[in-house]
């Protein structure tokens, strides 16, 4: 769409979505497994401890998900991102100055807010505003934003500034590099909504959507969240997701100990990572592009299968074929999580209570990726092998397939 010959303002709301989940999934989620053995060597504290805080991060971005929802709806996005701005700065900030493990959790639960500030849900809702056609491609490829940052962010951070400044001034220089361009996004290019540069979203004069038997229906009715909640397919859509999570960070936080358990070297299995994170890049883009052309459950069906079918080619690898095909299988699945659960929240519960169903649904999303990591090891000290537990999670994603292929949209009560 051009207006007044000039590109649609809502592609410069694209690129800052980019932009911001990179910054915030390089420096917080693919950041963390960088600083956390400068932090364990100077302090003397156990891999185990060190790692805990990854859960506390997790796990308190899973909680706060519903209510960040909430928040957006009510407050708009672009406030929520500011806030989300200066609480993560802040965090980054003063782990700068930590000292003690418990100062390090309790940091790293402040993370864990700003992550989920700073995170989907509050782009994902304004670039819903902003595109009511091409919303999934659009949503896809903002998200290839999480991705980038593990691969552009991840390596400079751990070959160059920690090395040349310390841990300690690498955190200082990530949290005010993410200030500084935060603010300059929030002020001179966010937008909540195409309203306030005097536009309609993108392709609004098609006021009709396919539903689930290809005929046509208005997009002007949704669900709340409690009306949500009391769906069938709202917990078909949660739990499947949640048994995906899990079966996603079950082989990636155990990726290096499960490969190199099969003869693979640790550079072999610390190169696969990078191609997960690229695969998830790309597959971010490319589910994105998928939701807008067919139903987005079935999206969300393929990328279950590849997650499933990565899990049975990484427990049978045994040479470096089988190694990359596991990552660029694992990579695409992992990329679809985030414009598939976008895009089911919007077109089977509608807009107008988008953010508080998406929150909903990351809650239980968000703690399956934070339990796969504990059931796999917790499995591993009981068998003495990941290989038991990497089948039965393939197994869940396996069955999840047809599960979400059987929803359908559920009655909507006007607004």
């Amino acid at each position: 769409m051009i207006i007044k010959n000039k590109p649609f303002y809502g592609y410069w709301i694209v690129l800052a979505g980019l932009v911001t989940l990179a910054l915030t999934a390089g420096f917080a989620f693919f950041g963390f497994s960088v600083f956390n053995k400068p932090i364990a060597d100077e302090f003397g504290w156990s891999r185990g401890e060190v790692t805990a805080a990854f859960s506390v991060f997790i796990i308190t971005a899973a909680i706060l998900s519903p209510i960040v929802g909430r928040l957006t709806d009510k407050h708009g996005p672009r406030q929520v991102l500011f806030l989300g701005t200066i609480v993560m700065s802040l965090a980054l900030f003063l782990l700068s100055r930590t000292s003690a493990i418990w100062n390090y959790y309790l940091l790293h639960l402040c993370l864990g807010i700003g992550h989920v500030l700073l995170g989907t849900i509050p782009l994902s809702i304004i670039l819903s505003n902003w595109f009511y056609r091409l919303r999934g491609t659009m949503q896809g490829l903002a998200f290839t934003g999480i991705g980038l940052g593990g691969i552009l962010l991840a390596a400079p951070i751990g070959n160059y500034l920690i090395p040349n400044l310390g841990w300690r001034n690498a955190y200082l220089v990530i949290a005010l590099f993410l200030l500084f361009t935060m603010l300059l996004l929030l002020f001179f290019v966010v937008k909540n909504h195409p309203r306030q540069k005097g536009l309609r979203p993108y392709g609004q004069e098609a006021t009709e959507v396919a539903d689930d038997h290809g005929s046509k229906t208005r997009e002007t009715t949704s669900l709340n969240r409690k009306e949500a909640i009391g769906t069938l397919t709202f917990w078909i859509i949660a739990l499947t997701s949640m048994v995906y999570g899990m079966s996603l960070t079950a082989a990636l936080q155990n990726q290096v100990s499960i490969l190199t358990e099969q003869g693979f070297t640790a550079t072999n299995a610390v190169v696969a990572i990078g191609i997960v994170g690229l695969g998830s890049a790309t597959g971010k883009f490319i589910f994105g592009y998928l939701c807008d052309r067919i139903n987005p459950k079935y999206a969300a069906a393929i990328s279950y299968a590849l997650t499933a079918s990565s899990l049975i080619i990484m427990i049978q690898a045994r040479s470096m074929a089988h190694l990359w095909l596991f990552a660029v299988i694992h990579g695409l699945g992992h990329g679809g999580w985030a414009p598939n659960l976008a895009m089911l929240a919007v077109s089977y519960f509608g807009l107008k209570h988008y953010g508080a169903v998406l929150g909903a649904m990351h809650l239980l999303y968000m703690t399956g990726l934070a339990i796969g990591p504990v059931i796999a090891g917790f499995a591993y000290d009981q068998t003495g092998s990941y290989r038991l537990v990497l089948i039965v999670f393939a197994v869940l994603c396996f069955v999840s397939v047809p599960l979400i292929s059987l929803i359908r949209k559920p009655k909507i009560i006007s607004d």
